[in-house]
C-alpha cells in the first residue's frame, strides 16, 4: 500500500530535522570539548586563562577554535 503525499512528506521532514539535531549536538560536544580544554589552562594572577604560543608564534588552541567558527557559523 502506498504511502500518502502528506505522509512521506512528514516523514522526510522527520528525516532533515533528526540530521539536523545531530549535526547540532556533534557541533555542541565539540564546543564543549574546545571549552573544557580552555577552562583546564593555567590562569594568571586575575583568573583569566593564559592561552600562549609556541615558539614559531602559533597558537593550535585559537586557531581550532577559529576553525570550529567558520564551520559552525550560519
Amino acid at each position: 500500500m502506498p504511502i500518502d503525499p502528506a505522509q512521506r512528506h512528514q516523514i522526510e521532514q522527520d528525516a532533515i530535522t533528526a540530521m539536523w539535531e545531530a549535526a547540532r549536538r556533534t557541533a555542541c560536544d565539540h564546543a564543549i570539548a574546545l571549552l573544557r580544554e580552555i577552562a583546564s589552562r593555567e590562569r594568571d594572577d586575575d583568573d583569566y586563562v593564559i592561552i600562549g604560543t609556541d615558539p614559531d608564534g602559533h597558537n593550535d588552541q585559537m586557531s581550532r577554535i577559529a576553525a570550529f567558527l567558520a564551520t559552525h557559523d550560519r
